[in-house]
């Protein structure tokens, strides 16, 4: 069981990320991060606008529903992310597995929200994105989440619900972001972001010693001793890294006996913090931040694509 009570708590048979989908029956089925992933968004830019130096933020922030290339791309990823979605709903992925695979199949199928969140979320492209899925998904509810990016920080905030401030972190994929939370998670102050890629070590991991120094880092911008929640783009067992291969945090498994209780003994406090408030998986974190009476599921679109299941009113 995960940190909000759900009995759904997700483990890496849960990915998105590596479950095939076919686009056309001329294609070949390929992981869904190569459709939906940042990097498949850079790719569109450049085959659709070739010559356009944009970075995907650019992209984003620049993005105009009345630009005919920009509304290109847009159909194209949104077509992307409708069959991604349609292959999930099916469940077909995960009938035949574990006990715990059939009853992720079974929420898919019976889930009647859908929640966009992550950085490709933001701004226009975000609610034009939305749409179009909504669209074609009936009778799927499908939102955004309005903070995008952020989500993953009101959830961690708004979970613990503290009137007191709280610090709250997002180690991502290829950023750590990072603020002060305020007011049971109502108002969060953004501090200065990270990039992952500085913290990893020769074998393009984040370990023990590069999350000291960016909980040392982070404590430097406080004015004193502070709980702190994290999350973390790694799918975990009660606390502790599952063994499994994919991405750069996996590995703090042979880093500590338990993540959560070596972060609050020992690795909170000697940085400065008064100890650890809560610590979830991402894309869990950012489903925290909506809770919905029917089944539901967040969705968070940025590096790669982090799937969460969203709280049910009066749960834990």
């Amino acid at each position: 069981m995960n940190a909000h009570g759900s009995p759904l708590a997700l483990t890496p048979e849960a990915s998105l990320n590596r479950m095939p989908v076919v686009m056309t029956e001329q294609d070949k089925p390929r992981p869904a991060r190569y459709w939906v992933s940042t990097p498949a968004l850079l790719s569109l830019i450049h085959e659709h606008t070739p010559g356009d130096e944009r970075s995907v933020r650019q992209f984003l922030t620049t993005f105009s529903g009345e630009a005919e290339a920009d509304q290109a791309i847009l159909r194209t990823f949104a077509k992307r992310l409708i069959r991604v979605i349609q292959t999930a709903r099916t469940g077909q992925a995960w009938a035949d597995g574990s006990d715990f695979q059939r009853q992720y199949a079974q929420h898919w199928q019976s889930c009647e929200t859908l929640v966009l969140a992550g950085g490709l979320t933001s701004g226009e492209f975000g609610q034009h994105l939305a749409h179009l899925l909504e669209a074609a998904l009936a009778p799927l509810n499908v939102l955004v989440s309005p903070w995008a990016g952020q989500t993953g920080l009101v959830g961690l905030a708004q979970h613990y619900g503290s009137a007191e401030p709280l610090v709250v972190m997002d180690f991502g994929a290829t950023g750590i972001k990072r603020g002060l939370a305020y007011h049971h998670g109502n108002r969060i102050v953004p501090l200065p972001e990270l990039t992952v890629d500085h913290w990893l070590d020769d074998q393009g991991l984040f370990r023990a010693d590069a999350f000291r120094a960016v909980l040392k880092d982070t404590r430097e911008h406080l004015d004193g001793r502070l709980p702190l929640a994290i999350s973390l783009a790694c799918y975990l067992d009660r606390g502790h890294p599952h063994d499994y291969h994919s991405g750069v945090y996996h590995r703090l498994i042979d880093d500590c006996d338990h993540l959560a209780t070596t972060l609050h003994q020992q690795w909170l406090p000697s940085a400065g913090f008064s100890g650890l408030a809560l610590l979830e998986h991402d894309s869990t974190a950012a489903a925290l931040a909506f809770r919905f009476s029917k089944p539901a599921m967040m969705v968070t679109l940025g590096t790669g694509l982090g799937v969460g299941v969203c709280p049910r009113h009066g749960g834990v």
